[in-house]
């Protein structure tokens, strides 16, 4: 095993690691040293942690709006397509008149018949239609 010594600042003579005060002259190894009293490692850590977060938040932002405006741009080249909506229930349906001075328009009518049936023998079943419109 190795003797691993210091040497003291005083007299020059050899302080064990492990102790504060030199066994020759009785001076004190530990006087010149700085003091720590409490860590201060989570003080840098909020030092850093508050522009790393400011630059992943704009990061975020920048980011999000890059996306958006890409969104945009792309709805603005292809619109969506017209969804088509259920219409009302035949009692309170009502046709529209075309009158003369209306520009024509052009209407597509989708007709669908549908059934379901489970295990038990219980069906239900019926029929929809869908009007789109166009103007021309």
């Amino acid at each position: 095993m190795s003797d691993v010594s210091r040497v003291c600042s005083q007299c020059g003579g050899k302080v064990a690691l492990d102790s504060r005060f030199c066994g020759n002259c009785g001076y004190d190894t530990t006087a010149g040293l700085p003091v720590v009293t409490q860590r201060n490692l989570p003080a840098q850590i909020a030092t850093v942690a508050l522009p790393v977060a400011a630059g992943l938040a704009s990061w975020a932002v920048r980011a999000g709006w890059k996306l958006l405006r890409a969104r945009l741009e792309d709805m603005a080249k292809n619109p969506p397509a017209v969804v088509a909506q259920r219409p009302a229930p035949a009692a309170r349906r009502t046709v529209p008149v075309q009158q003369a001075s209306e520009r024509p328009k052009r209407t597509i009518r989708i007709r669908s018949t549908w059934a379901v049936g489970d295990g038990k023998g219980v069906w239900r079943q019926g029929a929809e239609e869908h009007i789109i419109e166009f103007d021309e």
